[in-house]
């Protein structure tokens, strides 16, 4: 059983769809996953426990700066998947992109939940947009599995568990170490430095403290002691592995956060948009803080209060 599984984006997006991989692994005898995905989420199949068996990537950054030669190459990755035969095509991010390319691709079964009728022509099944429940579930309902909430679990490669291994050496092993993650896919939803850096301060003496950092973020790196350590310019499978050598997590809604949730690291996680039973972590062990009208209304003494309920229900 051959099975494209369409989704550009994001980190988070791919790690909650890997509980409807498994599904669809249990569902289909001797199934083959190929991912179409963004070039920089081609490490987060990697991770997936061989859930994923194969990935076939974009980088959708050139057919927006429009630089021809580049186009070109990309185009050449979807001509690929257009030579191979699939049992099921399942678009789980029914844009006008994903539509077309599951319509130049060949399959018996073509599934997707588009949001605009005219989208429909690129589909064999027309699946009904019910976004109930969690993002998770939804995804579950478009592949037509079991849409019973479940965690995704991912496996660290060999790549991520050397890099997890560098940095535990870092580490004082008499501590538990928290994971800062400071990114956000938007200013907006980012809890500030400011207060990332107070709430490690106040931990510090007792855990080891990790600040991750995204390239956006590395501007606010200088907001921390200089014994609190610091991961940048990494590699998402590097991320990964960085993220495995945490025993909390403290984060922003976004990717990473959901890295560490399907690596059964306990989280605390801050929303400023999402609802965490829409797109919070597929884990048993978190708590969260939200704020629609300002992200950083949320104090620190808030953010202390929630995790110190972390520690007691996780201990």
């Amino acid at each position: 059983m051959e099975i494209l599984a369409i989704r550009f984006s994001g980190m988070g997006d791919i790690v909650m769809l890997l509980q409807t991989f498994q599904k669809l692994k249990q569902k289909y005898a001797n199934a083959r996953i190929t991912l179409l995905c963004d070039s920089t989420n081609v490490d987060i199949a990697k991770n997936s426990g061989g859930l994923i068996d194969d990935v076939v990537t974009l980088n959708r950054g050139v057919f927006k700066a429009k630089k021809f030669w580049a186009i070109l190459k990309e185009i050449t990755h979807l001509i690929t998947l257009r030579k191979k035969q699939f049992d099921l095509i399942i678009d789980f991010q029914n844009f006008g992109e994903t539509a077309l390319i599951t319509h130049f691709c060949k399959a018996k079964e073509k599934r997707g939940a588009p949001k605009k009728k005219n989208k429909e022509y690129a589909y064999t099944t027309i699946v009904p947009r019910d976004e109930s429940g969690h993002r998770s579930q939804f995804f579950s309902r478009i592949a037509g599995v079991d849409d019973r909430l479940d965690f995704s679990k991912m496996v660290l490669s060999e790549t991520a568990k050397a890099y997890r291994t560098l940095l535990m050496a870092k580490l004082d092993q008499s501590k538990k170490t928290i994971g800062l993650n400071l990114g956000s896919t938007q200013e907006s939803r980012r809890w500030s430095e400011k207060n990332f850096a107070e709430f490690g301060e106040y931990y510090k003496n007792d855990f080891n403290v990790v600040v991750f950092a995204g390239k956006r973020e590395k501007q606010y790196l200088d907001a921390f002691s200089n014994d609190v350590i610091r991961v940048s310019d990494v590699s998402v499978d590097e991320l990964c592995g960085a993220i495995g050598a945490c025993d909390y997590f403290v984060s922003n809604d976004t990717g990473p956060m959901h890295v560490a949730a399907a690596l059964g690291i306990p989280t605390l996680t801050f929303f400023s948009t999402g609802l965490d039973a829409n797109t919070g972590a597929l884990s048993a062990q978190k708590v969260f803080l939200c704020n629609f009208n300002d992200i950083n209304a949320l104090s620190v003494q808030d953010a202390i209060k929630e995790f110190e309920s972390l520690l007691k229900g996780v201990q």
